[in-house]
């Protein structure tokens, strides 16, 4: 069974690739063919086969030609994870960072996981960790690091730019070119990811969709559906219905 999991502002996916339609994402992902390579495109002329791939936030991707399963790891943009994943890459690009030196680490814990499931993942996770954390620390300046906080703590309250530019001390137009800098991503976008991921987390504790997309501030379910169609390519009902519910 396809397995979803979370854990702070990372999210890892096993399963198919569930025939994903074009889409960008707010954060970085790392797709990784557990049985066999893939081919990610960006268009009807750029295509690429490899095992793994690691895509850039708000990158437009489309996967085609997966055989097996997949794994989808993804990763907060204001953490080291990404500069580290990138660095691995044997093949970049202005698109993608392809063919990593982890692919292998990546297949054999993946694997793992979809054949002991939620029994291994503690340990699983730990390795994981390991890896991302393994780089040399990027300094994130200390008023970005503050409004992520605060995004964070409550994802329903959707803090508005003026709002966080005045906690950090900075005018608008700064605080947001200084935001995008550090996470590499525009405020919008990544509050959207923070609220997205509130929201799946409630309904896999047993919220109906209706409940997790008001409760994480959307406007309706279909404001939900919506949001998350565009940025994971599925609607959030059809991951929920495949996947298994973890911690």
């Amino acid at each position: 069974m396809p397995q979803l999991y979370s854990w702070g502002a990372r999210a890892l996916f096993i399963g198919p690739a569930l025939g994903l339609s074009p889409h960008r994402n707010a954060v970085a992902v790392v797709a990784v063919g557990l049985d066999a390579p893939f081919t990610v495109s960006w268009n009807t002329r750029d295509y690429r086969s490899c095992r793994s791939a690691l895509i850039p936030p708000s990158t437009l991707q489309h996967f085609q030609e997966t055989s097996g399963e997949m794994g989808f790891l993804y990763v907060d943009a204001a953490s080291n994870d990404y500069a580290q994943l990138r660095a691995s890459a044997t093949r970049s690009g202005e698109r993608s960072h392809l063919d990593l030196q982890c692919e292998q680490f990546l297949i054999d814990r993946l694997n793992r996981l979809r054949t002991d499931g939620a029994a291994r993942w503690r340990d699983i996770r730990a390795e994981l960790e390991t890896l991302l954390n393994g780089g040399a620390a990027r300094e994130t300046d200390t008023r970005v690091v503050h409004s992520l906080q605060l995004i964070h703590e409550d994802a329903a309250a959707r803090l508005s730019l003026a709002t966080l530019a005045r906690h950090a001390k900075l005018s608008p137009s700064r605080f947001a070119a200084l935001f995008k800098q550090a996470t590499g991503v525009p405020i919008r976008r990544y509050k959207l990811w923070v609220a997205m991921g509130a929201a799946v987390r409630s309904m896999q504790r047993g919220a109906s969709l209706t409940e997790a997309s008001m409760d994480a501030g959307f406007s309706s379910p279909a404001h939900f559906s919506s949001a998350y169609r565009q940025m994971f390519g599925m609607e959030p009902s059809r991951l929920l219905r495949t996947t298994a519910s973890l911690p």
